[in-house]
């Protein structure tokens, strides 16, 4: 079993903390194999950013993706950029709807979730809308427990937001299962 997972969006959503978050979960609570990689443009806030995790129950001969099982994406020119990557017919591809406002058509399996709009209105601050796709990544594929994600925030948030992040989690997990869930 291998999967291929890409998270991307600009710099300063936790783009690369999201990843980071599901490979220690898959890795450390899950056993899984598990490789990483980040490539972000020469701005550190507002360029371009994505990481990629491939996860595994095989050892890991190539860390990079070549066959996208899900593009978590919070951002239209992250859309833009690497829809080329994603496969039309299989790809799971769960977008921040409050961000991405045009999906190709072709794309047969998507989910919008108002990540950031939710972030905002329920917990105060837009840094939780990756949190809130992590957890509907979870919820939308089943790569990785719900569980394995929550511990795997323990020291990787700030003790101060662990309890927040953990509801946040839970909310983009649910809203993955949810039809009624803002989109």
């Amino acid at each position: 079993m291998r999967n291929e997972t890409m998270f991307a969006g600009f710099g300063g959503q936790g783009i690369v903390k999201a990843a980071l978050l599901l490979t220690q979960a898959a890795g450390l609570y899950e056993k899984k194999e598990v490789a990483q990689t980040q490539s972000y443009g020469p701005e550190a806030r507002g360029g371009a950013c994505k990481s990629e995790v491939v996860l595994s129950s095989d050892e890991i001969a190539y860390i990079k993706t070549s066959r996208l099982d899900a593009l978590v994406v919070m951002s239209q020119p992250a859309l833009d950029k690497y829809c080329g990557q994603v496969l039309a017919e299989s790809t799971m591809v769960i977008y921040d709807s409050t961000l991405v406002e045009e999906i190709p058509v072709n794309f047969k399996h998507t989910i919008g979730i108002a990540a950031t709009s939710i972030a905002e209105e329920e917990f105060g601050r837009s840094l939780f809308a990756n949190i809130i796709m992590l957890g509907a990544l979870a919820g939308a594929t089943g790569i990785v427990g719900f569980e394995a994600l929550s511990l795997a925030l323990e020291g990787n948030v700030p003790p101060k937001t662990l309890e927040t992040n953990r509801k946040a989690l839970k909310r983009g997990f649910e809203c993955a299962k949810s039809p009624a869930c803002p989109g």
